[in-house]
């Protein structure tokens, strides 16, 4: 009998206990709600540090709520980002991926935190696996081209352009990247057309008119190389000016 009370005390204590998590757990969500809008609203009055703290915080008293924990430090990760402080932003997001290994996004972006610590092979890891994740992740995949041309795979690059217009033929990106890598390997002639169909995709971009001028200078065109800093004048007089410079070196 008295182990039998011994044993129904213990189921006692394990459901109060159970019971007492219940309980408890709407209140740490309700909480890790109340600290989001805080942090928005540091972000929003740019008190960058606050807003990471209380997403910092959030991560910690959301524990048993992985995907809340997660996107709390994927928020924070980002802001260090914003602010320039890429160890930061990379151990911010390494914890979000820890606590949700599914996060395309999280893998993303430490891809893009490594790249600015110029840590590219971590970085292409990072972004291949954001792939893997989402196949339909075009910044991802958009990223993995430009960490190959910065480890200098120009044709490796060329394949993750050529693949990401064929499957994604409105992104304007994709065109202008794959014609600077075209422009890096020799190939600026062949670079033309792609830097044309980025320009009219999206007319507004002034990058695109530089590089399609720097293209053009590479095959001795300066006239067209003219322009496009014409072109551009309207839209980043700066950015122009520093082409003009460009080309009238070209012209000595």
């Amino acid at each position: 009998m008295e182990r039998l009370n011994k044993i129904l005390l213990s189921l006692l204590f394990v459901l109060c206990f159970s019971l007492t998590l219940v309980a408890q757990a709407p209140e740490s969500v309700k909480e890790a709600q109340r600290l989001t809008r805080v942090a928005q609203v540091a972000e929003q009055q740019n008190r960058y540090d606050d807003a990471i703290r209380a997403y910092e915080t959030i991560a910690v008293i959301a524990k048993s709520s992985p995907a809340i924990a997660s996107g709390a430090l994927l928020s924070a990760g980002n802001i260090y980002m914003g602010t320039g402080r890429f160890e930061k932003a990379a151990a911010s997001f390494r914890g979000a991926i820890s606590l949700d290994a599914s996060s395309a996004e999280a893998q993303n972006n430490l891809g893009e935190a490594l790249g600015e610590l110029k840590q590219y092979l971590l970085a292409l890891r990072a972004f291949q696996q954001a792939v893997a994740l989402d196949g339909a992740y075009v910044k991802a995949r958009y990223n993995m081209g430009v960490t190959y041309d910065r480890l200098g795979q120009m044709k490796y690059a060329e394949f993750v352009y050529r693949i990401l217009i064929r499957d994604h033929p409105d992104f304007p990106l994709a065109y202008d990247s794959l014609a600077v890598t075209l422009s890096k390997s020799g190939r600026a002639r062949e670079a033309i057309p792609f830097h044309q169909r980025a320009i009219s995709l999206n007319p507004k971009d002034p990058s695109f008119y530089f590089n399609s001028a720097i293209s053009y200078l590479m095959l001795g065109d300066v006239k067209n190389a003219q322009e496009q800093k014409l072109q551009l004048q309207a839209l980043d007089p700066a950015m122009a000016e520093h082409l003009a410079v460009m080309i009238a070196k070209r012209q000595k």
